[in-house]
């Protein structure tokens, strides 16, 4: 039945004609949501400049008063960089405090503006402007200290002809108490270096404007620099006292190593002495040839040799010249003072009894060196002689010219040969080391006050490259060396290690002509750490009065808990005592802290021969790679510098590396690494 309401409606309300309705297309609502965010844009740029007027308006006189205090502060800088130069200290310290008010405020002006840094992209350069500013106040106020300091020291010092040798036995007392004096503000000034150094690597190295980061790069560059120069110079300021003397005289064994004849510590002992010091001063330094002492003791003593020196040496009992077995320094300069304590007092039994005192080639000797006991040990390489000449210049002894080129092979001619045309006795033939201390320490000591800054950068270099040892028996004066990383010992080390240790045993001076290249490898393996260690020995030498095959007794040493797998190129000896070329034994032990592992190598002149140690890794390696880092510790032999090669495959990708690798070696699971291990080097990799 129909509706009758609806149909009223229908009559009320006509319906529209839909076939007369065209269509439009609506406005997309993505279009809209872009349009208003185009036009919120466009109004917040509006703001943002309308804000930068108004905020440049308001900081203007900031500006303007920051950029003229700073253009100041360089103005004062680089004045205070010539008053140095002319040796005007406390000029330059007092033009660096001026600069250092400047910064100060430029800072404070910057505070003042912080809302800056909140601006997108400006931020970034004035965050970057304030972290120069950071490191400008505190290299300032650390230079301010430092000059003061300086001119204090040298106050006693200010005529320019003065030399070493000029300044008298009070003057130098005084200047070793300053020093002494100086450490607390010394630790400060390493604090802020630190700081300065720290607020350069917050910068970041995009997103600067051109000007800003071309300036910053070099910062970046020279920071590093100075920081490990004041790391370096801080603690020997500190130390040289001891060592020189200060407060009470000191005296050292002296023993000279002969890197041509390598051995663990360096190279084998062939001269001695005995050094005393008192407040900077040398009171005495006398050297002998080392079998004046060894040659009528030794079979006395009998103390049993290692027994690789029994075997290739063919020396059953031990002495001074051999001592240095131990590849760390402070177990070997602790026998040396036993060795040389004992044979002493063989000699001086010997002398009461009217016996002949005999030295090689049982020349008969009337005396020695007289025995003095000693506070420690002093042991160098020919390495820091040659810097020494390179500094004072050629010099003459006994008509025989001696440079930085040619002070080895002079010495290895006139004690290896020359002495016998000469008619000079074996006992007497390494005098001219005892004339050629002599003289360079003359030079040294006439050299203008103003380069004993190089000689302390020689020092530093010999330090850090072991061409110097030094051990203390006095065990506080001992730690202090040990922590400066200055007495040569085998570190106790968290993670993995590697130290090579080549020994000549009866191959002459031959090292002098042999290339080393250490190659370390890391793979995993049935979820082991593997290790493969190649030493690759290339004997550049000739059959001569000096070099011949290589004769090396090798040993390697790793982190505690490793385990040989397998090992190649041990020999039994050399072609000569082994004409069937026997493969050789590989010892392995355990001392120091470590495992190592022992073997003979002969190389004929001309040849390669390599030794090769493949070991698995303990478990506590495999834990850090898995918590994401490997730390790997490589200690340099003194006396030798070999070319190192890594290639580490990991697994996983590495997130950082240092030493860094080259950028092609970047983004992917291993770690390559190829250099001249100069010093001690370790690497530190992050996942």
């Amino acid at each position: 039945m129909p509706d009758n309401n609806y149909n009223q409606s229908l009559a009320t309300n006509p319906q529209p004609d839909f076939s007369k309705i065209v269509e439009r297309p609506r406005k997309s609502t993505f279009k809209k949501v872009a349009f208003l965010i185009l036009k919120i844009v466009l109004i917040l740029l509006v703001v943002l400049i309308i804000a930068g007027v108004i905020l440049a308006a308001i900081f203007y006189n900031n500006i303007k008063q920051s950029y003229a205090l700073s253009m100041d502060a360089k103005n004062k800088l680089d004045s205070a960089i010539h008053l140095v130069i002319n040796r005007d200290f406390k000029g330059g310290a007092d033009l660096l405090a001026q600069a250092n008010t400047d910064l100060v405020q430029v800072k404070g002006n910057m505070e003042a503006a912080a809302i800056f840094n909140y601006i997108p992209y400006v931020g970034r350069q004035t965050k970057a402007v304030n972290n120069v500013l950071v490191a400008g106040i505190n290299l300032s106020d650390s230079g301010n200290k430092v000059l003061l300091l300086i001119d204090d020291i040298t106050a006693p010092l200010k005529n320019e002809s003065i030399t070493f040798s000029t300044i008298t036995p009070k003057q130098k007392r005084q200047i070793l108490e300053k020093i002494v004096s100086s450490e607390t503000m010394l630790l400060e000034v390493q604090k802020e270096i630190d700081a300065a150094s720290a607020a350069i690597d917050e910068i970041p190295d995009t997103g600067l404007i051109a000007p800003l980061r071309d300036n910053i790069a070099p910062l970046k560059t020279n920071l590093p620099k100075i920081k490990d120069l004041i790391d370096h110079a801080l603690p020997m300021l500190k130390v040289i006292p001891q060592i020189a003397g200060f407060d009470k005289p000191i005296s050292y064994l002296f023993l000279i190593q002969n890197n041509s004849e390598l051995r663990p510590t360096g190279g084998f002992i062939g001269t001695y002495g005995v050094l005393k010091l008192q407040d900077g001063e040398i009171k005495s330094f006398q050297t002998d040839n080392v079998y004046n002492l060894d040659q009528s003791t030794q079979p006395i003593l009998k103390e049993p040799s290692p027994l690789p020196i029994a075997k290739y040496l063919e020396q059953k009992n031990w002495s001074l010249r051999d001592i240095n077995w131990s590849p760390d320094f402070p177990t070997t300069a602790a026998k040396a003072l036993y060795m040389y304590e004992q044979e002493n007092k063989i000699l001086a039994d010997l002398k009461k009894q009217g016996k002949t005192i005999l030295s090689e080639k049982n020349v008969v000797i009337t005396d020695t060196i007289a025995y003095e006991k000693v506070d420690g040990v002093f042991a160098v390489t020919p390495e820091i002689v040659e810097d020494l000449l390179k500094l004072t210049g050629p010099i003459t002894v006994d008509g025989v010219l001696f440079t930085s080129d040619n002070l080895v092979d002079q010495l290895e001619y006139i004690v290896g040969q020359e002495f016998i045309a000469k008619g000079i006795p074996a006992s007497q033939r390494k005098e001219i080391i005892m004339q050629l201390a002599d003289q360079i320490r003359i030079k040294l000591f006439s050299l203008p006050i103003q380069r004993y800054a190089d000689i302390l950068d020689i020092a530093t270099n010999s330090l850090s490259k072991k061409a110097i040892l030094i051990y203390f028996v006095d065990p506080e004066l001992e730690k202090m060396i040990l922590a400066r990383n200055w007495g040569g010992a085998v570190q106790t080390y968290d993670g993995d290690y590697l130290m090579v240790v080549d020994s000549n045993l009866a191959s002459l001076k031959t090292d002098q002509f042999v290339n080393r290249t250490i190659s370390y490898s890391l793979n995993w393996k049935n979820n082991d750490l593997i290790v493969k260690v190649s030493i690759v020995y290339k004997n550049n030498a000739d059959f001569t009065w000096k070099s011949t095959r290589l004769r090396s007794y090798t040993r390697v040493y790793v982190p505690a808990g490793s385990q040989l797998i397998s090992s190649s190129g041990a020999m039994e000896n050399d072609k000569i005592k082994d004409p069937a070329n026997t493969p050789g034994q590989v010892e392995s032990g355990s001392e120091l802290g470590k495992i190592y592992f022992g073997a003979f190598i002969a190389i004929e002149p001309h040849e390669v021969g390599t030794l090769t140690f493949e070991y698995k890794l303990p478990d506590n390696i495999k834990n850090q790679i898995n918590s994401n880092y490997y730390h790997l510790l490589i200690q340099k032999q003194p006396g030798v510098i070999p070319n190192l090669t890594l290639t580490i495959n990991f697994g996983k990708n590495i997130k950082s590396a240092a030493p860094a690798e080259a950028e092609k070696e970047w983004f992917n699971n291993s770690y390559n690494y190829s250099s001249g291990l100069d010093q001690d080097t370790e690497f530190k990799i992050n996942f």
